[in-house]
């Protein structure tokens, strides 16, 4: 490890401590400096947040300021040429957020014109007990449930104050060892998890990960399952005001027009090793299927290997013939003077075989479930592609829904990762049969979330992340992060439970939150 002079004198002449500038340089240039976060100078400082900030603050005033005089200066423009192929828009237009719209599909599922909720929303409202529409909807389902239809004032207000009084017993007391209960909570009933998996409905011999192995990919963050899926549902109308998701046959179309067809999948593959050539015989079934037809297939082909593709008929081919090296029809001719050779065919056979004529990648099957109670069909897939899904018209983007956390992460934001984490890991308990309370389940998704990113509870992640060595020593690579906290002279203020335990002291967690002292009488 190195200490660069020139970045610790830039920060030094900045306003830096000598202490903190050094172990800011230690091996990094001044472009690997400017871009640390306070959590990551905080780390590598030993520092607490409030000293981290203010050298972080330091370091963006400088980069402004750099920024500031780089505009005043003169500047030389280079302008790229405009290119005359006009590119589609990667991302959808941004939507404008219409608040009552969301609160009202939030609460679509609640009747408030039910009786028993207006008398226990009112006598909520006259009791100021913080009780949420959810809450009142599943007291007045309860009473329902018991066959009551009607409620006096005085037993709503009884009922709202009990509710209040159990809202209030079920939160968290401060110093609480949350963490702990929830590790307790999901860890016991998570050794009774078997290695089950989910046979999908309609579709030979493709299982869907559950049980113990699933909660392993959610809790590692996996940026791909090992069986990634899709929920596809469509609008209730298409853009001619027509009836979109309980017609069948456009669903179908669609679902031929994401799933990936290759070769393989409408044609009969044969390597003419006499004759240098390879030949595809097309099913014609399989076309149909898959919403193709023989020149669509031939035209594909001849784009994307930049091959002569001769066909056994202009309009309607069944059958097709490619030579590896002839780009055009003329250099047939000399085939049998320069023959290529039996490598160069193999090569153009295992590339044929693997190229996606038609669909998205990653959605390797796409099938029609369905109708509904309502009506309704919808699309289930093997494989997973939001982003692009999301790009075709009639698709319900507000209820389209993917297994793949990373994916969501991408495509709609924290906020939807965060959710996934929690409905991902309360459906695969409750599929294993088990009851987890859900407050601990916002506790893990909110550890893996809370930076802005999906991160790992793991020593790639969330363990290996934490302020205190003794904590990421205590996890994996032990020697590794001792070592590396002595070359740095990292300090350890043992502000948590793992630490504190370690070196045998009371954590600051419970009855160790708290210090008693007796002082007598006489002083």
């Amino acid at each position: 490890m190195v200490v660069k002079s020139a970045t610790k004198k830039k920060l030094m002449d900045l306003g830096v401590e000598e202490e903190y500038a050094h172990k800011l340089a230690d091996d990094r240039k001044w472009d690997d400096v400017k871009v640390l976060s306070t959590g990551e100078i905080a780390q590598i400082c030993g520092i607490d947040s409030g000293t981290s900030q203010r050298i972080h603050e330091i370091m963006s005033s400088s980069i402004k300021s750099s920024r500031a005089s780089t505009d005043k200066s003169e500047k030389t423009v280079v302008r790229r040429r405009k290119s005359t192929r006009s590119r589609r828009a990667k991302s959808m237009p941004l939507e404008e957020y219409d608040k009552p719209a969301k609160l009202e599909s939030i609460m679509r599922d609640i009747d408030k014109e039910d009786e028993l909720f207006i008398k226990i929303s009112s006598a909520s409202e006259s009791l100021n007990a913080n009780l949420t529409p959810r809450m009142i909807s599943d007291l007045a389902l309860g009473l329902q449930a018991r066959g009551e239809k009607k409620v006096t004032d005085a037993k709503a207000k009884k009922l709202v104050e009990e509710a209040a009084e159990q809202v209030g017993l079920a939160k968290a007391v401060p110093y609480e060892a949350v963490g702990i209960t929830t590790a307790q909570s999901i860890g016991e009933p998570g050794t009774q998890m078997t290695m089950r998996t989910f046979h999908y409905a309609g579709v030979a011999t493709v299982n869907v990960t559950q049980g113990l192995p699933r909660i392993i990919e959610i809790v590692d963050a996996r940026k791909v399952p090992k069986t990634p899926t899709m929920i596809i549902f469509m609008n209730e109308l298409d853009s001619k005001g027509k009836p979109l998701s309980t017609n069948e046959k456009k669903i179908r179309n669609l679902a031929a027009s994401i799933e990936t067809t290759t070769a393989t999948d409408i044609a009969t593959i044969d390597v003419d090793v006499a004759q240098r050539n390879i030949s595809l015989q097309l099913n014609v079934g399989n076309m149909r299927l898959k919403n193709m037809t023989g020149a669509e297939v031939r035209d594909k082909l001849s784009r994307a290997l930049r091959l002569f593709v001769q066909a056994d008929n202009e309009d309607k081919p069944k059958s097709l013939r490619i030579v590896p090296g002839v780009s055009k029809e003329d250099d047939l001719a000399n085939i049998s003077s320069d023959p290529p050779t039996y490598t160069a065919l193999l090569q153009l056979e295992d590339k044929i075989k693997k190229l996606r004529l038609k669909g998205l990648p990653g959605i390797s099957r796409a099938n029609v479930q369905g109708p509904s109670d309502s009506g309704e069909y919808y699309i289930s897939t093997i494989g997973s592609n939001l982003g692009k899904v999301s790009e075709f018209d009639g698709v319900d983007r507000s209820r389209t829904y993917t297994n793949n956390i990373i994916e969501i992460y991408d495509c709609l934001g924290i906020e939807a990762a965060r959710q996934a984490v929690i409905n991902e890991m309360l459906d695969t308990l409750d599929g294993a049969g088990l009851e987890v309370d859900v407050r601990h389940l916002l506790m893990v998704s909110d550890v893996m979330t809370n930076s802005g990113e999906v991160r790992a509870i793991g020593r790639h992640g969330v363990s290996g992340t934490k302020h205190s060595i003794l904590a990421r020593s205590a996890f994996e690579v032990t020697v590794t992060h001792l070592l590396q906290a002595g070359i740095i002279g990292e300090r350890d203020n043992l502000s948590g439970v793992t630490e504190n335990i370690i070196v045998g002291q009371p954590v600051s967690l419970g009855t160790g939150s708290v210090e008693l002292f007796y002082v007598p009488d006489n002083q």
